[in-house]
């Protein structure tokens, strides 16, 4: 009985999200279901990608994460069944798991070609409902991975493009990464490459130093944290980074080790 994650850009209006437990249930009522989040910005892939890639291992070994985000659904993207050796994930082939690709061990992706562990009428809208949902159910009353389709090789498999990070002797560049419902930026510079003392820009907003904690900053004025995720962070205290700056995911940062000024 492993856990189904749920993420989704269903919001919490629509009946969706709600629906999607109750196909589990009907399949298999002892599934222990849990909600990542219904909250990804409508056909966001990128902030899918982001938000299962740094969640996905806080869950115990062989859990079954059920992610969709799925703009071309009834077109011709693939679902799939991603087995890896501690996980599970299902959900549209559409890049929406470009990092665990990147992550984790691979041992089988299958597409999910099996209609009888579909639901009995399929709408073209609606592949969460019809498809994945019930697949997760099946998996996780005890279906063999292999019975749900046939074998695909991981070359096959849709990626995003690779975030843009580059780092010498003097400092690195990076990406706004994913901006949280706070403001804040999170980057794709990972903490381990930085040393204690950086001071960088970020469009017209000067950064020294690290703070070890969001209140030891003065209000107002743009600062950097190691973040929780591991990857850089900047934010304002009392304050929205995203909102002052107009942020959005794929802007530049620019990050000057040591001494080095930046101009």
């Amino acid at each position: 009985m492993q856990i189904i994650t749920l993420t989704t850009d269903f919001g919490g209006t629509d009946p969706y999200a709600g629906i999607l437990k109750g196909v589990i249930l009907n399949i298999f009522p002892y599934a222990k279901i849990v909600n990542i989040t219904h909250s990804i910005s409508p056909q966001d892939i990128w902030q899918a990608s982001w938000t299962l890639e740094s969640s996905y291992y806080y869950f115990p070994h062989g859990t079954i994460h059920l992610c969709v985000v799925d703009p071309g659904v009834g077109g011709l993207r693939k679902p799939i069944l991603i087995e890896t050796k501690n996980y599970f994930f299902i959900g549209p082939d559409n890049g929406i798991f470009t990092g665990i690709l990147e992550k984790e061990h691979l041992i089988n992706v299958i597409e999910l070609t099996e209609k009888k562990y579909w639901l009995a009428d399929i709408s073209q809208t609606f592949h969460a409902r019809d498809v994945f949902a019930p697949v997760a159910a099946h998996l996780s009353k005890g279906t063999t991975p292999k019975d749900f389709g046939k074998i695909l090789q991981k070359e096959e498999l849709v990626k995003l493009p690779q975030s843009n990070f580059s780092k010498n002797e003097k400092g690195c560049i990076g990406i706004v990464k994913h901006i949280d419902r706070f403001g804040n930026i999170i980057t794709n510079i990972p903490d381990s490459s930085l040393p204690d003392k950086v001071c960088g820009k970020f469009k017209t907003m000067d950064f020294k130093g690290f703070v070890s904690s969001y209140s030891e900053a003065e209000p107002n004025k743009l600062f950097a944290i190691k973040g929780s995720s591991g990857y850089l962070e900047l934010f304002i205290n009392r304050g929205n980074v995203s909102k002052v700056t107009n942020a959005k995911v794929g802007d530049k940062i620019e990050v000057k080790f040591e001494s080095v000024v930046v101009k």
